[in-house]
Order: structure tokens, then sequence, then C-alpha cells
């Protein structure tokens, strides 16, 4: 019988976290899902393979072995395999919050024109948001910016938005039918990779349709689990040529024209990102002197940085051949 939600796990040298997660899925209250899990690990501890192991013998859990494939790569790998009509992406180092994540987050879909709902994140302990946070994010929250395109978040939110521009990866679901639509998620990126999907379903939607944003489904982020892609560690030379890989291959290929005329400013945003990922994310930097030396070092080398990204090549042919599923004036470039 077909599950009505697919729950699709991207994995990579996390096993103990995975099999945590795999453990709280299954014990949602739901009637109706299957669990996909796409494992990618180089280590694998020998309890944790155990246990994962264990777990995979319940009918509702999958576990595909591969090879590394990257972020996004895993996640199309994942969602190719999907059966239920509804997708919903966890990443390995998340939980959902309370049994009734994926009740929560499939109530959505009883309205046919909702294609896709990505739901609220509770970091660590406390769920309280600041003021300021919310009047921001009321406006801000899952929406590109308006002029260079650049993605925004905000999934801390505690209202509903009733349209937003993207989903996140993690915590994101969607209809499988989105897929054969619109593609899967292009690959050559190291960071924001759910972006190309999203610029792509706003370029095709049907009059009435939409994507939401749903604080009812709650997803604790476990910012301290170590593993993974190690992207929390990574220091702020290595983070700023990430983003500005994302610019070069996921923007430029979607607003050629936007990126090369704008291009200093994307560079200085980059710098901005960079600056906020040193003060509020890394675990590189624990202490004020470390972020406070990183930031000036960072600020010092930034033009050379800048110049140093432009030998990646803008709007490259994406290497999935998931991209040639989506239709063409969702593929054609923009300004």
């Amino acid at each position: 019988m077909q599950p009505r939600v697919s729950v699709v796990v991207r994995s990579f040298n996390r096993l103990a976290a995975l099999c945590e997660l795999v453990e709280a899925l299954l014990a949602q209250d739901h009637d109706s899902f299957e669990i996909v899990v796409v494992e990618q690990s180089e280590v694998r501890p020998p309890t944790a393979h155990a246990r994962l192991a264990e777990l995979a013998r319940d009918p509702r859990v999958r576990v595909v072995h591969t090879e590394p494939l990257g972020g996004a790569g895993a996640r199309n790998l994942g969602a190719g395999l999907a059966r239920g009509e509804i997708v919903v992406c966890i990443d390995d180092d998340d939980l959902p919050v309370g049994a009734d994540f994926l009740r929560a987050i499939e109530v959505p879909f009883e309205d046919p024109r909702c294609l896709g709902v990505i739901c609220r994140y509770v970091w660590g302990e406390r769920e309280d948001i600041s003021g300021a946070y919310r009047a921001v994010a009321t406006s801000r929250c899952m929406r590109f910016s308006p002029v260079l395109r650049l993605p925004r978040t905000y999934p801390r939110y505690d209202a509903p938005v009733p349209r937003v521009d993207y989903v996140h990866g993690s915590g994101g679901a969607y209809r499988r039918a989105v897929f054969a639509r619109f593609g899967l998620w292009d690959t050559d990126t190291p960071i924001e990779d759910e972006t190309s999907l999203g610029i792509r379903i706003g370029r095709g939607l049907a009059p009435g349709e939409y994507l939401c944003f749903d604080p009812r489904p709650r997803l604790r982020r476990r910012l301290d689990v170590d593993g993974g892609l190690a992207k929390r560690e990574a220091g702020a030379p290595s983070f700023f040529a990430r983003f500005m890989r994302f610019v070069h291959a996921i923007l430029g290929r979607y607003y050629p024209r936007r990126v090369r005329l704008l291009y200093p400013a994307y560079a200085f945003f980059g710098l901005i990102w960079t600056f906020a990922w040193i003060w509020a994310d890394s675990r590189a930097h624990r202490t004020f002197a470390h972020r406070l030396g990183s930031s000036a070092l960072f600020l010092v080398s930034w033009p050379v940085l800048a110049a140093w990204a432009l030998r990646v090549p803008f709007g490259r042919p994406d290497d999935a051949a998931t991209v040639a599923l989506a239709p063409r004036s969702a593929l054609a470039p923009d300004s």
C-alpha cells in the first residue's frame, strides 16, 4: 500500500544522530508514512551502525547506502525514491517536536493549491522570539530579497505566512507532483541548495497555487551535533567562498544579467553574510576575541577573496539530470 507521506532523510557521518531521528519519526502519530534514508557516511561507529540496521527492519524504513552525493544530490536521490504524495525532507541533525509533526505538516496540503510547506524551527529548548525578530520576519520569512534575490529565512517565526518564495531543505515538504513539473534541486552549490527549486516554482506557479510557512509543525535544530559536512566549523574565507560559489552557480544561472550588473553588491553582501556567520552561527569562532580577530582579518582579505571568486564561471550548466525535468520557461534566465 502506498504511503501518503514520505520522509526523506539525508545523512552523512552522523549515524548516532540519525538513529535518534529515525526513532522519533517511527514514534509519530500518523497512519501512513515511510522513511527513506540516504546514508552516505564514510565513518560508521559499530554501535550506531548496528542500531540503524535494527531500525531498518521496520517495514516503514528504507535505508539506501551510497557514496557521498552532496546535500542536494542526496536529497534528489531520496525524493526520486519517495512513494508518498507528500515528501517531507529532514536532515540528520534535526528532530521533530512532538508526535504530531507529520500530521501537522500534512494539514496545509488539504488545499490542493498548496504545493509546498516549511515548518517552524526551534533552537535549543527555547521557543520565544523577540519583538524585533517578529517584526522583520513578517515580511522576510522565506522570501527572496527584492533586488539581489538572495534567500532570507527567519524560520523561527511564530505566525503563519500564506505565501512564501521557497521552502527550506530541512523541515520542508512538497507534493511529489512538484518534482515532475519543476525538477529537483541544482547540485552545484555548497550552500543554499534549496534556492534553485524555489526560483523555478515561482516562475511556473499556476493562478492560485502557492508555497506557505506554517508554524504548527515544529522542528528542533540541533546546532551542536558534530559530523555531517562540518559547515558550522568553517572559517570565514571558506564560508565566503561558498557564498560566492552559490552566487555564481545558482543566481548566475537564473539571473545572469542581474548578477553581472550588480556583482559588487553581491560581493558586499557576501561580506555581511560572513560577518553574520562569524558572530551568530560559526562553531569555529567561540570567543569574543576570536570573533573580533577573525572579523578584522577577513575584512582586510575580503577584496582579494572577492577577486579570487571570479575564477568560478557564472551559471555553468548543472550536472544533475533532474534539472532537465523542469519546464523550459522555468529554467529560462531572468534579469
